[in-house]
């Protein structure tokens, strides 16, 4: 898996069967999340402006998640 840094807003769509994982600092928590086609996660980190949405497939379904510090986010796309 490529580690990239990212210094602006991101927007990513998924294609059924893909995984993303997302990091706030170092990733000690782990967090989950399965989307279905349709349904997106719009993510931010504690202390950075950055915003990364997350669809799989399209985007229809907001969902919301903040991650702090030393957490990360598994982001999979179900079929």
């Amino acid at each position: 898996m490529k580690n990239r840094r990212v210094a602006q807003n991101r927007v990513i769509r998924l294609r059924r069967g893909q995984t993303i994982r997302l990091v706030c600092g170092i990733g000690i928590v782990t967090r989950r999340i399965t989307l279905r086609p349709g349904e997106f996660v719009v993510v931010t980190c504690a202390g950075s402006a950055r915003v990364f949405t997350v669809g799989c497939q399209e985007f229809n379904r907001r969902i919301r998640i903040h991650l702090a510090r030393g957490q990360q986010l598994f982001v999979h796309c179900d079929c």
